[in-house]
């Protein structure tokens, strides 16, 4: 009798120390309201179960694994706000993701960033021949447009729009025969700089547009609007002038494609890293039209992240 009332004792025991290990389920989030940024939110949370599921505005069900009692779930900005109901156990978290501003159009800054790095890449001499070509081409497309609205009336204006209208012709076939000169110069410039080319139609969601030795660009597209950027360099590339060079290209490039001001952000960019020595608490961040610019680092790359404030 004294054997089976200790054995059953010990039985207890081993339940409620079970029990008291287990407890009952627990799901908790760090934070409810989430501020959009450049490529993707971090929802983090805790639960004492081994997986927590969760929806995005009530899409497919995912699923995120515990580790030491925590979890980490990373959900791409959009330009809509966005609701994460997380389950498990019977437990529900719902956290809120505020909508990212868009940085510019993809089609607009895939389109002036590609012109302006295949410009780059041409011989001081066809660069010259080409910004002569691309102010007489606005010049003409401007008389052009001038010339259409005006009304004229009677026989001697109308000869004289007939006269303007010929020799704005004539002025296009000669601009035409020079920028086709200059075709097969662009043809190769375009060739050399193929991998640090934008592609010409991006996933949605968060994606590296340029996979390069010195250069990744990953951005963050949702229906051809771009929400945020990334452009991560090797800290040790930026050491050399050889290598700095392509940089400060590529990013005066990137800047102006989306609406900055290439020139104030390249001097504010000099400002930030030099602050960014002297402090390692506070991320440089600095604005050119509206455009955000913030610096982060780790021990071997720079991180310039591009939003929309």
């Amino acid at each position: 009798m004294t054997k089976k009332l200790i054995g059953l004792l010990m039985t207890a025991a081993s339940l409620i120390l079970f029990l008291s290990g287990c407890g009952a389920p627990t799901l908790t989030v760090a934070n409810h309201h989430l501020s959009a940024n450049a490529l993707a939110v971090t929802v983090k949370g805790k639960s004492n179960q081994k997986q927590v599921h969760y929806q995005v505005n009530n899409g497919s069900t995912k699923t995120a694994k515990t580790q030491n009692g925590a979890f980490v779930i990373s959900v791409p900005t959009k330009h809509d706000q966005q609701t994460v109901k997380l389950t498990t156990a019977g437990k529900h978290q719902k956290v809120t993701v505020e909508k990212a501003a868009v940085v510019s159009n993809y089609a607009k800054m895939q389109k002036a960033y590609n012109q302006a790095l295949t410009g780059a890449a041409l011989s001081k001499k066809d660069q010259q021949l080409a910004a002569q070509l691309a102010k007489q081409a606005a010049q003409l497309k401007k008389s052009s447009q001038a010339l259409k609205a005006n009304k004229a009336t009677g026989m001697a204006a109308m000869q004289q729009k007939t006269k303007q209208a010929a020799a704005l012709q004539q002025q296009a076939q000669q601009l035409k025969q020079r920028q086709a000169q200059l075709a097969p110069a662009m043809k190769q410039a375009k060739a050399n700089v193929a991998a640090q080319l934008l592609p010409t139609n991006p996933k949605d969601g968060v994606h590296n547009l340029i996979s390069a030795d010195k250069l990744t660009l990953r951005a963050n597209v949702d229906h051809n609007q771009v929400l945020g950027i990334a452009m991560m360099v090797p800290v040790s590339s930026l050491k050399h002038q050889k290598d700095l060079k392509p940089f400060i290209t590529s990013f005066s490039i990137l800047a102006d494609s989306v609406g900055a001001n290439a020139k104030h952000v390249l001097k504010d960019f000099q400002k930030a890293a030099k602050a960014k020595k002297s402090s390692s608490t506070t991320a440089p961040t600095f604005y050119s039209n509206g455009v955000r610019f913030s610096l982060g680092y780790s021990t071997t790359t720079l991180f310039v992240f591009v939003t929309r404030k």
